[in-house]
């Protein structure tokens, strides 16, 4: 195994829900081999390498528990890791690598829509099961590939709601950057949609994801007449850093003229240590649930996370940590490692995690709910002080966890 490339987590244990596990575990003799499993993500640019790396960490610490609770089938899991640094031709590969390879059971992970649609043609082809963790366009679901299974929302399951949200508060001029993929076009195209039928004057730039310098796209908006009211992203990852910064060098926003709403590329505390005091009123699309309604596995979840690696887990962390427990519940399920086996599994499987409890659409109407997750929870949040923590933000949206209706600065 080439090391510099992809590395893996082996031991021993059964699928425990809520079983805690620190560090390493005793090992132990085992008469079968290991489960082979593929995790793939973003670890180094320019791809967003922070989010993949709390993923990756996230399975890890699930990883572990699985193990010391017994494994899967009487097996060990055994997870191997490919960075695909946000770019759809090395998410092929390692797709291709980790099952001719690895010979993986199965395939989870990925930010990035455009290259999870890259990923998703090798499972395919192969009829190897793949679950995407954090990707959003609604493509992924919609080809109906039968090996494709998501937790993370759709772009039409969420960003619909969000939209209307933002009508409703009073929004009339939005100003809308979005990336050249699959996740920026299509949500882009989702946001406007909305807001022509809602009579909300719109703007769309298209940004490049690997690009540096947004001013010029920000000048532009900004000097639009009539000045903007918001300035949403519709961008993933650290290329989100770079437009807060200039937008707040620039004096356009967050603030009390034009708000500023971005996604989970967001919730990483780095936010605070590239954007400092620019990131205080920063409007995030969370998607978690509040401290407040969480169940006892993760408040477990986050115990352990923050204790092994020295920082509060975010939402993608926990739809990662999620991704693996469905995959694992999904091999128990049907007493296999056999790919159809585990998509019939998949198919009837309900199995409740740190964001609820998880089973997938059979409707193909509309064509993105097939094999999706519907009741995926988010929230949007307000960051009001520095270094906050998103589980610490304000709630603005849904109205039932909303703790303040009020979007800072006020204007």
């Amino acid at each position: 195994m080439d090391k510099g490339r992809r590395d893996f987590v082996r031991g021993a244990g059964l699928v425990g829900l809520g079983v805690a596990a620190s560090g390493p575990f005793p090992s132990r003799a085992w008469a079968a081999e290991p489960i082979p499993l593929g995790w793939v993500g973003p670890l180094s640019p320019p791809g967003n390498y922070s989010g993949g790396q709390e993923m990756k960490w996230a399975v890890q610490l699930k990883a572990d528990e699985i193990n010391k609770a017994g494994g899967i089938l009487d097996r060990p899991i055994e997870v191997f890791y490919e960075d695909t640094k946000g770019q759809p031709a090395e998410g092929s590969a390692a797709a291709v690598r980790l099952i001719t390879q690895n010979h993986v059971a199965a395939l989870f992970g990925e930010f990035h829509s455009s290259v999870a649609l890259a990923e998703i043609d090798v499972a395919h082809k192969y009829g190897v099961p793949w679950i995407g963790t954090d990707v959003w366009a609604d493509q992924i679901t919609a080809l109906h590939y039968p090996e494709v299974f998501r937790v993370s929302p759709a772009n039409s399951l969420i960003y619909l709601k969000v939209a209307n949200w933002i009508a409703d508060r009073g929004f009339k001029h939005v100003a809308i950057l979005a990336e050249n993929s699959d996740f920026g076009q299509g949500g882009a195209k989702v946001v406007a949609d909305i807001y022509k039928q809602r009579g909300v004057d719109h703007n769309v730039v298209t940004v490049e994801l690997n690009q540096q310098d947004f001013t010029p796209a920000l000048l532009r908006l900004m000097n639009a007449s009539p000045r903007p009211d918001l300035l949403e992203m519709v961008v993933a990852g650290q290329a989100q850093y770079q437009i807060v910064k200039q937008a707040c060098q620039l004096g356009f926003a967050p603030t009390a003229k034009t708000a500023m709403i971005g996604s989970s590329g967001l919730l990483q505390k780095e936010v605070w240590e590239v954007d400092g005091e620019c990131a205080k009123n920063l409007l995030v699309v969370d998607v978690a649930m509040p401290k407040a309604h969480w169940n006892d596995q993760a408040r477990a979840f986050v115990e352990n996370f923050q204790k092994r690696y020295g920082r509060a887990p975010t939402g993608v962390a926990m739809e990662a940590y999620d991704t693996l427990g469905v995959l694992a519940a999904g091999i128990a399920k049907a007493g296999s490692t056999d790919g159809k086996a585990i998509i019939k599994a998949l198919e009837s499987i309900h199995y409740t995690g740190v964001h609820g409890s998880y089973s997938f659409s059979d409707k193909t109407d509309p064509p993105w709910a097939y094999h999706q997750f519907m009741d995926v929870p988010f929230m949007v949040i307000q960051y009001t002080e520095m270094n906050q923590t998103p589980e610490a933000a304000a709630i603005l949206f849904p109205k039932d966890w909303a703790t303040t209706d009020k979007i800072l600065p006020e204007k």
